[in-house]
């Protein structure tokens, strides 16, 4: 008995301790995010009308493969688990789109990282814990980052050889600053979506600069253009810069940036290493600081100044020493600050210093020359590196003023140069209709162009009141109406330059009293162009990176046209034309752009999704009407491309063009001496496509290329324009590979799966016109899937068992295509 009360004394002592043991350790994790019962991820919101691969037309398989290969899998997850696959800085609502489906996502950080609630359970203790700083950011761990990764260089471009205009100033700058993201979090533009219609920027001939805008305080307030945008504006010749949104009136506070202004123990600023990491590594130019960090609040309320500034020169210093031997390519910094003025009064000098240390600086809205003049004059500084901002979203009444009757109408020069203003005019609302009279024109500040995607949004708005269209051609409409618009901001309400063209400044009402005004940013900005002697080669399909449906090559050099098929992928835009729209008759007077002008016609194109046409307009499916009676059966000069070719003078030029009641169509050139008709050869090569061929030698500078044709009505396309020096070979590429990897595979309960893959260098950096796509084996015909010009590449949706793969890699300037198979 003693024995038996001993053991269960033992027992009833050990219990308690075992209870104590248990209730120490710490208890299953249940707060926090479990990534494991995240709902599959519709596309339907981003993809409305797409009704996925299955429905698409397909295809026979190759008959002839350069190569097959087996798929190398490292990972098939049910979900993307943040625990063993770092992506890094992430929102919780990019978790419930990335964890389902693996698919990359667009990069944008918040200098102190998430909380790590927002992608992982956790322990109580861990509520408020965070991860993913961006001063722990590395390119080698983050496995999203090398999808955000352009590997197109910044093309040189030169202002083209002639002016359109007298008005046009070389040394006016224009900064485009876009929305073209419509949010920062959730987004994966870098690889791609099944819709046609997408903000945009195509007017790059008058972009010298582009920022990525936007930021959120609970999403992202640092964000590195997205690779797709960096393609565009590269390949175009222009420069793109991330965003710094530091914004005060909606919700930054100190503790937000503990990470953004911490220092080492020799007071390095830790966020400047990682600002130039980030750019050099992602390809893009540099970065735009919108410094408005206090808001309403008095200086220092959230950071002082004095803190930006110092960050700034420690990124300037490090800049200036790694470009030392190679200036001109160095990274940018621009700046901005709320209420920022260069007028010489003691209030400023937080602009002062930020001017003083950034590349270049944007005044806030309603500032001109004649408020910076002085002080630049006193600081003996280059008056076009301060930039005045143009609000292209103003509201007025409760609305946007800038619609498609106002729009493009707006004297840019005003914010350009020393101006005076002329009031006496009266809109019928009693509005100022205000006129500028130019001072001394030989110095001029240069343009921010803020809200640039507001004519964008109004083609788009049209679209969506149609009635009795397919989603397919409503798409298209408001791609068409969206150009146009696009265009009304750069080349004035007429989409055209003349000499008798004048712009006012104005917000009322009265359409009529402004009727007669047009005016854009190409009446003071010369075009740029990427047509010079420091680029061999120029080739184009006049691509915007979208379409209704996608033509290409086979391996016959026939085309094969995928119709119904809705993509929007700027990875594989092209460069764009130059003039928008510069038609004349053979005496040099340009046409009425009522009765004919240029439009992007993404019903006919020739290769990708698009061509250039002219006619008088467009319908509701987004067809281009023909142009009617614009003359007595004359010739007419389409200006299509501007140059400036001063040393290799001897071309070899092609075009591809389709027509319609419009005949003897020859290629044209402009040098120091007019317009020259080259001698002009034709290939029929079917589908109503003709390819023209010239060589030209000119004796001046080649100043723009176009096409002259003869008849007063019809239609004229052009879907693919080269230039080369006479003689030359275009560089060739091996595009070849020996492996594919996909570092994750998403395999869905409901059956669906996604794939990241990775090609071992398929193709090469200064391969600037090579571009594959893929096709994924579907009961023996294979289906379109994707399509990039990326090592690194993503597919999703595969909603039955994927055997095998097809990938298409296509060069158009070489007429080359191969096929490869992957074993899945």
């Amino acid at each position: 008995m003693k024995k038996l009360i001993a053991l269960l004394n033992s027992t009833i002592l050990l219990m308690p301790l075992c209870a104590t043991a248990v209730s120490c350790d710490k208890p299953a994790k249940s707060f926090g995010t479990n990534l494991s019962e995240i709902e599959d991820y519709s596309w339907k919101e981003e993809q409305p009308y797409f009704e996925g691969y299955k429905n698409l037309q397909s295809f026979n398989k190759p008959s002839k493969v350069e190569n097959t290969l087996k798929l190398n899998i490292k990972n098939i997850k049910n979900y993307l688990d943040y625990n063993d696959f770092n992506t890094g800085f992430k929102t919780n609502e990019d978790a419930l789109k990335q964890s389902p489906t693996g698919v990359p996502l667009n990069s944008h950080f918040l200098p102190n990282g998430n909380l790590k609630k927002d992608l992982h359970q956790i322990d109580k203790s861990e509520i408020f814990d965070e991860e993913n700083s961006l001063l722990d950011w590395n390119y080698e761990d983050d496995n999203d980052a090398k999808y955000n990764v352009s590997r197109i260089p910044l093309q040189k471009t030169t202002k083209v050889a002639k002016k359109w205009v007298a008005s046009q100033n070389e040394n006016v700058m224009e900064m485009n600053m876009s929305t073209v993201i419509p949010s920062t979090s959730k987004q994966n533009t870098i690889v791609g979506n099944n819709k046609a219609f997408t903000r945009f920027i195509n007017n790059y001939q008058y972009n010298d600069i582009t920022v990525s805008w936007g930021g959120a305080i609970n999403e992202g307030i640092i964000l590195p253009p997205a690779a797709n945008e960096v393609h565009k504006a590269h390949l175009n010749g222009t420069k793109i810069l991330g965003n710094i949104f530091l914004d005060g009136y909606h919700g930054l506070k100190i503790e937000l940036l503990r990470d953004f202004i911490k220092t080492d123990s020799e007071g390095n600023y830790l966020i400047v290493d990682k600002l130039i990491d980030m750019a050099l590594k992602y390809n893009f130019d540099g970065w735009f600081l919108n410094n408005e960090p206090n808001g309403y609040f008095s200086d220092g309320s959230i950071v002082s100044y004095v803190t930006i500034i110092e960050i700034m020169k420690q990124f300037k210093n490090k800049v200036n020493e790694l470009f030392k031997n190679k200036p001109s390519e160095k990274l940018l910094f621009f700046s901005y600050k709320n209420n920022g003025s260069l007028n010489n009064i003691p209030e400023n000098e937080e602009s002062k210093q930020l001017y003083e240390n950034s590349d270049y600086f944007l005044t806030d809205f309603g500032q001109t020359y004649n408020d910076s003049y002085e002080y630049i004059k006193e600081k003996n500084k280059q008056p076009n590196e301060v930039f005045n901002m143009y609000n292209v979203g103003a509201w007025v009444n409760g609305k946007p003023y800038y619609d498609k009757d106002l729009l493009g109408r707006f004297d840019t020069g005003s914010l350009a140069y020393l101006n005076e203003a002329d009031d006496s005019i009266k809109g019928n609302d009693g509005q100022i209709i205000r006129k500028y009279k130019y001072g001394d024109m030989s110095k001029n500040n240069s343009i921010s162009v803020f809200a640039s995607q507001w004519p964008v949004e109004i083609g788009g708005s049209e679209g969506d009141k149609l009635t009795g269209v397919d989603e397919y051609e409503r798409d298209a409409y408001r791609l068409v109406a969206a150009n146009k618009y696009d265009d009304m901001l750069y080349t004035g309400h007429n989409r055209k330059l003349s000499e008798k063209d004048e712009g006012v400044y104005t917000f009322t009402t009265d359409i009529d009293a402004v009727n007669k005004y047009s005016y854009g940013l190409g009446h003071i900005v010369q075009e740029n162009t990427v047509l010079n002697d420091y680029n061999d080669v120029f080739f184009t399909h006049f691509s915007t990176g979208n379409g209704i449906k996608f033509n290409s090559l086979d391996v016959d050099n026939s085309i094969i046209s995928l119709e119904k098929y809705p993509w929007s992928n700027t990875n594989i835009a092209d460069v764009q034309p130059t003039y928008k729209w510069f038609i004349t008759d053979s005496k040099g007077n340009q046409l009425d752009s009522d009765k004919i002008s240029g439009y992007y016609d993404y019903h006919n194109p020739y290769l990708k999704g698009n061509s250039l046409s002219l006619g008088s307009g467009y319908n509701d499916k987004g067809e281009i009407t023909p142009f009617e009676n614009i003359g007595e059966n004359g010739t007419y000069n389409w200006w299509i491309m501007g140059s400036n070719y001063i040393i290799n003078k001897s071309k070899e030029v092609k075009m591809i063009v389709k027509s319609s009641q419009v005949n003897n169509i020859k290629i044209i050139y402009d040098d120091s001496s007019g317009t020259k008709i080259a001698v002009t050869s034709t290939k029929n090569l079917g589908n109503g496509w003709t390819e023209l061929s010239a060589n030209v030698d000119s004796k001046g500078t080649i100043a723009k290329f176009g096409l002259q044709f003869e008849g007063n009505s019809g239609l004229l396309k052009i879907g693919q324009m080269q230039v080369l020096n006479k003689g030359a070979k275009p560089k060739t590429f091996d595009n070849n590979f020996n492996s594919i990897v996909s570092d994750l595979v998403i395999s869905r309960n409901n059956g669906i799966k996604n794939y990241r893959l990775s090609f071992d260098n398929l193709l090469k950096d200064d391969d600037l016109y090579s571009y594959y796509e893929i096709y994924a084996d579907n009961n023996d015909k294979i289906v379109r899937v994707s399509e990039s010009n990326k090592n690194d590449y993503f597919i999703k949706n595969i909603d039955w068992d994927l055997k095998t793969l097809y990938v298409k890699v296509i060069n158009n300037l070489n007429s080359t295509v191969k096929w490869f198979e992957v074993e899945v």
